[in-house]
C-alpha cells in the first residue's frame, strides 16, 4: 500500500511504458487526471499513454484521445485514476484490470485494488492528488497539464460550488490559472453551454419530477424514449443528476436513467443532512458523501421503488 504522495511519485519515476486507465462513463475528473498525468510523465521522458475509453463524450475527448497508445504498445506499468474499485474499469481495459500497479483515487470506499494505492478520501477531486504527485516528481505545471487538472477539480466540485470544495481545491485551481489556464472559458463551456437536446430533456425531467417525504426527496427519471425523442447522448446528460437537489426544500435528489440493456443507472445527490454513499452502498454502488451512484439490474419503476425504500430508511436514520 502506498500512503504518501512522495512514495507514489517515486514509483512513477522508476516506471516506464505506462498505461493510464479511466473509469466507465468517464467524467471530467478521470479524463482530466489521466491526461494531465500522461503529459507530466512524458515530460520526464517516459513512454506514457491513456487507454482508449469507448464511452468518452465529446466534452472530455480532447483530454485523453490524443494520448492513445500506438498499435503494438506493451505496457509494463498500469495506473488507474479516479476508479473507486476494479469494477469501474471499462470492459475494453479488462486486460489491465487485474494488474493495476498504482491506484490514484479520492473515493473513501476504495479499499485498494492495486499493487500499490494512493487513496486520499479528503480530496474533492482525484485531480488534486494527481497535481500533488506531479509536483512531487519535480514537474512544473504547463498550460496543457494544468488544463486537465483544472477540469478535474472544477467538474467534481460543480464549478467549486459543492460542499466538498476545500481550500486546497482553490489552491490547486490557482496554480492552474497561474500556469495559463483560461478558467472562465473552461467553466463557460462546461457549465453554461448546453445543447438543444439538453434543454429539451431537462424540460421532460422537470415535468415528470416526483416528490416524497414531504418534498425532501425528489426523483427524476430519464427514459430511453426521452433520450430517443430528444437525441440526447451521454454528453448531453453530463451533470444532470444535480438538478433535483437544486429545488428548494429537497435534501435528497435521485436521478434514474434507463439504459439500453434494461438496467437502470442511479445517481444520488444530497445536502449536508444525508450521506449519499450510505444510500448507494446498500444497492451495490458507492461514491462520496454528497454524490454517489449505482447501477440496478432492473427496470426503472422497480429501481425507483427500491431506491425510495433505501433512501427513506437512511434519511430517517440520519435526520432523526
Amino acid at each position: 500500500m502506498i500512503g504518501t504522495v512522495s512514495r507514489a511519485a517515486e514509483v512513477l519515476k522508476a516506471a516506464d511504458n505506462i498505461i493510464i486507465l479511466t473509469h466507465r462513463r468517464p467524467d471530467g475528473d478521470t479524463a482530466g487526471s489521466a491526461g494531465a498525468l500522461c503529459l507530466a510523465l512524458r515530460k520526464l521522458g517516459k513512454k506514457a499513454f491513456v487507454a482508449p475509453n469507448r464511452e468518452i463524450t465529446r466534452r472530455y475527448a480532447g483530454l485523453i484521445v490524443p494520448y492513445a497508445p500506438y498499435d503494438g504498445f506493451e505496457p509494463a506499468f498500469v495506473v488507474s485514476v479516479d476508479c473507486a474499485d476494479r469494477g469501474m474499469i471499462p470492459a475494453e481495459m479488462a486486460q489491465y484490470a487485474q494488474r493495476v500497479d498504482l491506484v490514484i483515487d479520492h473515493h473513501r470506499s476504495n479499499d485498494g485494488f492495486g499493487t500499490d494505492n494512493l487513496v486520499m478520501g479528503h480530496c474533492a477531486a482525484c485531480a488534486e492528488i494527481v497535481c500533488a504527485v506531479i509536483e512531487e516528481m519535480g514537474i512544473s505545471l504547463d498550460s496543457s497539464i494544468a488544463e486537465g487538472i483544472y477540469v478535474g477539480a472544477s467538474t467534481d466540485t460543480g464549478c467549486f460550488k459543492f460542499s466538498n470544495t476545500t481550500s486546497n481545491t482553490h489552491r490547486v485551481a490557482a496554480k492552474c490559472l497561474d500556469a495559463g489556464v483560461d478558467g472562465g472559458e473552461i467553466n463557460r463551456a462546461l457549465f453554461e453551454t448546453k445543447s438543444r437536446a439538453r434543454y429539451e430533456i431537462e424540460g421532460m425531467l422537470f415535468s415528470g419530477m416526483r416528490f416524497y417525504h414531504d418534498g425532501k426527496i425528489a426523483v427524476a427519471l430519464i427514459t430511453r424514449e426521452a433520450k430517443q425523442k430528444t437525441g440526447a447522448d451521454w454528453d448531453d446528460l453530463d451533470a444532470i443528476a444535480g438538478i433535483p437537489r437544486q429545488i428548494e426544500g429537497v435534501e435528497v435528489g435521485l436521478t434514474l436513467t434507463e439504459l439500453d440493456n434494461g438496467d437502470t443507472k442511479v445517481s444520488v445527490r444530497t445536502t449536508k443532512e444525508v450521506d449519499a454513499s450510505a444510500i448507494c452502498t446498500q444497492v451495490g454502488g458507492g461514491g462520496h458523501i454528497r454524490a454517489a451512484g449505482a447501477t440496478l439490474h432492473c427496470g426503472s419503476e422497480e429501481a425507483i421503488r427500491r431506491m425510495l425504500e433505501v433512501t427513506e430508511r437512511v434519511y430517517a436514520g440520519e435526520t432523526a
